[in-house]
């Protein structure tokens, strides 16, 4: 079995944008983990595409990877609202995953009358979209749950927009209600990522991102993995750390995934 494994962010770590262009350097490291027999997953919260499309996508720019090497919060959507006896969803997000939500068996209504909201990406969300999800919380008493609890995304512009854990922590708070969330830095989705890489020990095990918030502070808090903050993303200066608990910081700090190669060396 192998000593040490990786859990690697997609957007800002393995790629640039929702362009899926890929670092370069990423998929030399990819290879180079391939190549070294170690054991690595993309652990991504993307919102916005089927598993299995953004699995092709992935696949056309180079990257070797299928359904035992991703792992997306739509799996554990799936799984989680039909534990919670869910029926029809209120979704605020894309029609790709509105889509696969109805394939799964789920109804997918317009208005407030549901079990459950959902919350996933959302480029045109407004305030109507706003009060309905809000109405279907507090009149129609639907549980609340979010694809992630990411705070921002980067744009292909450049600039950044609030991202899925802002709506849904915006909803949360008008309905004064809890938010389950399917995606990092749930316990749920690490629990599985530990078992797709074949390691339980988290001291094996590192997390790659560009989000030291929901994937890194927050996944080290929930399961306790080496955390590695590339700079290549959403946030290019380590300043953003300032806020982040002590004891919560980064492992190591890189500007890209290439150096985390130095991890490797003695594998």
């Amino acid at each position: 079995m192998a000593e040490i494994a990786f859990l690697l962010d997609l957007e800002g770590t393995l790629v640039k944008d929702k362009s899926y262009t890929p670092f370069p350097e990423a998929l030399d490291f990819t290879e180079k983990l391939d190549a070294m027999g170690i054991p690595w997953i993309v652990a991504t919260n993307n919102s916005t595409e089927k598993p299995s499309d953004l699995i092709k996508i992935l696949r056309s720019k180079g990257f070797n990877v299928n359904d035992k090497k991703l792992l997306s919060p739509s799996f554990l959507a799936v799984e989680t609202l039909k534990k919670e006896n869910v029926k029809s969803v209120y979704f605020l997000g894309t029609e790709k995953i509105k889509s696969y939500l109805k394939e799964s068996g789920f109804e997918v209504k317009e208005d407030h009358a549901v079990d459950a909201v959902v919350v996933g990406r959302d480029r045109e969300v407004n305030f109507q979209k706003l009060k309905t999800a809000t109405s279907a919380i507090v009149i129609n008493g639907a549980k609340l749950f979010s694809y992630h609890m990411n705070r921002i995304i980067l744009d292909r512009d450049g600039l950044v927009s609030p991202s899925v854990g802002a709506i849904a922590t915006c909803l949360s708070y008008a309905g004064n209600c809890p938010i389950v969330s399917f995606g990092k830095p749930s316990k749920l989705y690490f629990k599985k990522a530990f078992e797709m890489v074949g390691i339980t020990n988290p001291s094996k095990i590192y997390m790659v991102s560009d989000d030291p918030f929901s994937d890194l502070a927050g996944g080290k808090k929930a399961v306790g993995f080496k955390t590695v903050f590339v700079l290549s993303g959403k946030y290019p200066s380590p300043e953003v750390l300032k806020s982040i608990d002590e004891h919560l910081q980064p492992d190591f700090i890189f500007n890209s995934i290439k150096e985390c190669e130095r991890l490797i060396q003695y594998a």
